[in-house]
């Protein structure tokens, strides 16, 4: 027998407004911090020594967290870089300029660089927002309608 997939269930209507502000939100807030978290060189930390003698708040303990810091901010990074080379070829151009090129492009620039008018920009840039929503895969960035 065939199962019917219940895809209102799996998939819930989202607020397409508040998605797009979400994840515009992770874009400009979170994703540049994680950059600069992840940028930092690993051998700036001093290595642990280990000891078996008992210790109250030990460097190691900090050490530790600070790589642990770094690994996850390198792979929020990377899963950010992976979900906009997922989007469609419109979205992924206006993601690159506006998040991931060094320029840092405002919203002027982008629509005057690709060509479009103020609203299709506009419009386009809400889309390539939803598409990151749906391809980013550690955080889900979608608000859903009650």
């Amino acid at each position: 027998m065939t199962q019917k997939i219940d895809m209102a269930a799996l998939f819930p209507e989202i607020d397409e407004n508040r998605t797009a502000s979400k994840a515009m939100r992770f874009l400009k807030t979170d994703f540049p911090k994680m950059l600069r978290v992840s940028g930092r060189s690993i051998t700036d930390l001093k290595s642990p020594i280990i000891s078996d003698m008992p210790k109250g708040n030990s460097f190691a303990n900090q050490a530790e967290e600070t790589i642990i810091r770094r690994i996850v901010a390198d792979q929020i990074v990377r899963q950010t870089r992976d979900a906009i080379y997922h989007c469609d070829a419109k979205s992924k151009t206006i993601l690159e300029l506006l998040y991931l090129s060094s320029s840092r492009y405002g919203d002027e620039q982008v629509w005057e660089h690709i060509g479009y008018e103020k609203t299709q920009y506009y419009y386009y840039k809400k889309m390539a927002l939803l598409s990151f929503a749906d391809a980013y895969l550690l955080e889900d960035l979608h608000c859903y309608k009650k």
